[in-house]
């Protein structure tokens, strides 16, 4: 069985691509998982830029409601890894929820005029929080109209306010998106990096955006072997032995 999202590296480039077309790459508990991995595989590696695309007619489909992970904030970039290097999504059909915020949480976005965004969770009856900093990126009463009313953002409007930075012919997104990949890579690697985190540190955050790193940190706490070695020691009324793990 194929993996939903693979990684692959072209020179300089890491290319992140959703692969389940046949549910419009709707997010599962794996695929956030996956993106997870791969944004610290990223952040931590030799490549320059990434380029986060996907298979199909459609972006992403937002989160499969069937199989959807209770920590699927871990694979948002920039809020479940901190990441210092050019993230830019290509975008074709539709870019729903989950889908949409990963375009939001990119520094760049490419759009063919097939894109579509839209976040329909008002509708739904719930909220992860992140997406509340779109109003830090393009006008404000647009970002509420948006978030509140569900309603879908056509490519070219998403152009008009400042969402995305090309909007390209059908199919083009991906070419347009990769031409921009290279330029960067090409670039001072550590101009980029600093641009970057100065940047996002002038950004306003949501308040999930801070919140779920900490609770990240007090998860892995809880998960620690350290922990276990402290219930452990305490039952057994002896000094522990912590490993730092």
């Amino acid at each position: 069985m194929n993996a939903p999202v693979t990684y692959e590296v072209q020179g300089h480039i890491a290319l992140i691509t959703l692969r389940r077309p046949d549910r419009r790459n709707a997010l599962n508990t794996q695929m956030s998982s996956l993106l997870s991995e791969y944004w610290h595989r990223f952040a931590n590696g030799p490549e320059r830029v990434a380029l986060l695309s996907a298979e199909g007619d459609h972006f992403c489909a937002g989160v499969d409601v069937t199989d959807a992970s209770k920590e699927a904030w871990r694979g948002v970039p920039n809020v479940g890894a901190k990441i210092d290097k050019p993230l830019i999504s290509a975008v074709q059909g539709w870019a729903v929820g989950a889908g949409f915020t990963l375009t939001m949480m990119s520094d760049l976005c490419v759009v063919d005029e097939t894109a579509q965004f839209m976040f329909p969770e008002a509708k739904l009856g719930l909220f992860g929080g992140i997406t509340a900093s779109l109003v830090s990126r393009i006008p404000h009463k647009v970002a509420v109209e948006f978030l509140m009313l569900g309603e879908p953002l056509k490519a070219q409007r998403a152009y008009d306010v400042g969402l995305v930075n090309r909007v390209t012919e059908k199919g083009k997104a991906y070419e347009t998106a990769l031409e921009m990949a290279k330029r960067l890579a090409d670039a001072a690697p550590l101009v980029l990096q600093t641009i970057k985190r100065a940047t996002l540190e002038t950004l306003p955050k949501s308040p999930a955006e801070l919140a779920y790193p900490q609770m990240g940190y007090l998860t892995e706490i809880a998960q620690s072997e350290d922990f276990k070695e402290g219930v452990a020691a305490f039952k057994e009324k002896r000094k522990a032995e912590f490993k730092g793990y």
